[in-house]
């Protein structure tokens, strides 16, 4: 199972927030690359990257950053602001191994359909629900949209993996839901990394015990809950 260290981007720092609420912004370090270089010395596959400001602005913003991240070597899978094929080649292009698409996947699924044929393997959903209902453009809007159903839309679409996050739990320290994510996996016939509320090794173990294809962590590296050479060894079981 795969773990996956998170670098949350606004203005050019790595920040995390709780449950997406960029009012509740901590600032962690202004070289965020020196994070995912951290990740990739400590066994990391592949390190998260999100873009808030992107996010926000329905365009890729941290940019320059993206690029020192990917030069340290780890595998990145980009999400935020990825809205337009231009915004997904340009990410392929600065050398992202895996775009997540969350927004344009509610907005534009031809665009995600689009993305896959183009790239195929290299597109991940990116699902963010609260109660259910999957948000969008940084979490601060509702859709009326089941998780359930956009990810088999996302799979006819094409994608081969969707990352699922409870917007509720996110930073929040509260456990992950292995269980949703798992029943996500099964209803939608796709492989599901959750993410979201991680705290503990248990969660980890949790995750791998549900059958699930990976975990994000964020947070609870940041304060130092848990070292991630502890939770790749949690994943390997």
């Amino acid at each position: 199972m795969l773990v996956i260290p998170a670098i949350d981007l606004m203005d050019g720092k790595a920040v995390r927030l709780s449950r997406g609420d960029f009012a509740t912004r901590i600032v962690y370090s202004d070289r965020p690359a020196e994070f995912a270089e951290s990740f990739r010395k400590a066994g990391a596959r592949r390190v998260h990257v999100v873009d808030l400001d992107g996010a926000r602005a329905g365009r890729p913003v941290n940019t320059e950053v993206v690029r020192a991240i990917v030069a340290t070597g780890i595998e990145v899978e980009l999400g935020g602001g990825l809205r337009s094929l231009d915004a997904v080649e340009q990410a392929v292009g600065m050398g992202v191994r895996f775009v997540v698409l969350g927004t344009a996947a509610v907005e534009r699924l031809d665009l995600v359909a689009e993305a896959c044929r183009r790239y195929p393997g290299r597109v991940v959903a990116g699902i963010d629900a609260r109660d259910g209902e999957v948000k969008v453009a940084g979490w601060e809007q509702g859709t009326g949209l089941p998780a359930l159903d956009l990810a088999r839309r996302m799979v006819g679409a094409g994608v081969t993996l969707v990352e699922y996050t409870d917007v509720a739990r996110d930073g929040m320290f509260t456990g992950v839901d292995a269980a949703g994510a798992a029943r996500l996996q099964i209803g939608a016939g796709v492989p599901v990394v959750a993410s979201g509320g991680v705290a503990a090794i248990a969660d980890i173990t949790a995750c791998r015990e549900a059958g699930l294809a990976g975990v994000i962590v964020g947070k609870a590296l940041y304060e130092n809950r848990f070292s991630l050479v502890e939770a790749l060894r949690a994943a390997e079981g």
